[in-house]
């Protein structure tokens, strides 16, 4: 055996050795037999379970995406999912007690976070540094939210207003509601119909709400797009009570402070580490940052936040960016 040290050695570490390889695969066969598990029947734990709240969130999570037809694939008719999901009323009249005081070239950037979603929030202290980037085919096809910065010169921007998109493709091609840019309404679905509305004034307020064509011109909106629903309004929540009917996934909102100061808002979701944020997780950030309006702008796959020259948040749609119709641009 002294002669032949090296046969031994051999031997011996190849002794030591299967018993470990044995229990590494016996352990990852167990992770993946439960991790299949878990996906198998979490469907059926969710849906037929005993917690509500979390079949309410999975319902609304889904209704609200571009995924929606999805539901019917569970029996459930449209009456039914209205009447499982909480939704939040988009009132209109007028915005009190914001009074542009900066107008000065300060942005601020910081992050936010908690156990469930990660994202970005940017205060600009000049209100009329916000304005509208429009898709240049508007009807035809939508661009990035990066694209519509670049192309403005703009050192930030985030996803603005929601578009039809039935087939769940994303091209962003034909915006819902209406459009506002520079004073003049350059799309519109139904000019004497109310229609939801997020939009700034000649003078750099935030307005929120449900408005007719006539009313909007009346109140000198400069930039405007719909969606919503409206979170803050002259300084009180809207959402009461529940989570704000939409589930959780990725947002993305505008708010304001009295000072004028416009806070645009960007959460991740729809990820491992970041599964996303409700309506009320949105609502509450922008108030403690002090927003005396706020709105929840097109979220989803849409949802994204580009900042001195690159996209600082993560889209969730596997391809990337998703080509939009509009985004708040800062110039």
């Amino acid at each position: 055996m002294l002669n032949n040290p090296g046969s031994t050695t051999v031997r011996s570490t190849r002794s030591r050795r299967a018993p470990a390889g044995k229990a590494l695969l016996a352990v990852a066969g167990f992770l993946v037999i439960n991790a299949l598990f878990f996906v198998v029947t979490c469907p059926f734990v969710v849906w037929l379970g005993p917690f509500h709240n979390i079949k309410i969130a999975a319902i609304e999570s889904v209704a609200t995406s571009e995924h929606h037809n999805w539901l019917r694939y569970l029996g459930m008719s449209q009456q039914e999912i209205n009447k499982l999901s909480r939704q939040v009323t988009n009132p209109g009249g007028k915005t009190t007690d914001v009074t542009p005081t900066h107008h000065d070239s300060t942005i601020n950037l910081q992050q936010v976070s908690s156990s469930r979603f990660k994202g970005y929030l940017l205060e600009v202290n000049d209100p009329t540094r916000v304005t509208l980037g429009i898709t240049p085919s508007l009807g035809s096809a939508g661009v990035t939210t990066s694209n519509i910065a670049r192309d403005n010169g703009a050192i930030a921007a985030v996803n603005a207003g929601g578009f039809d998109d039935p087939s769940g493709t994303g091209t962003g091609k034909t915006p819902y509601g209406v459009i506002i840019h520079n004073g003049v309404t350059i799309w519109e679905e139904n000019d004497e119909a109310e229609e939801d509305l997020i939009g700034l004034d000649n003078d750099g307020v935030l307005v929120t709400g449900s408005y007719t064509i006539p009313e909007m011109e009346a109140m000198n909106i400069r930039e405007g797009v719909s969606f919503g629903p409206t979170l803050i309004k002259n300084g009180e929540k809207q959402i009461a009570s529940g989570d704000g009917g939409m589930g959780i996934g990725p947002r993305t909102a505008i708010g304001q402070k009295q000072d004028g100061t416009i806070l645009l808002l960007v959460i991740d979701g729809r990820q491992i580490d970041s599964p996303g944020a409700t309506l009320l997780d949105v609502q509450n950030i922008l108030y403690d940052a002090g927003a005396w309006t706020a709105a929840n702008l097109d979220g989803g796959s849409s949802t994204t936040m580009y900042y001195n020259g690159s996209v600082i948040n993560r889209p969730c749609d596997p391809l990337g960016e998703r080509m939009v119709s509009t985004a708040f641009i800062v110039k």
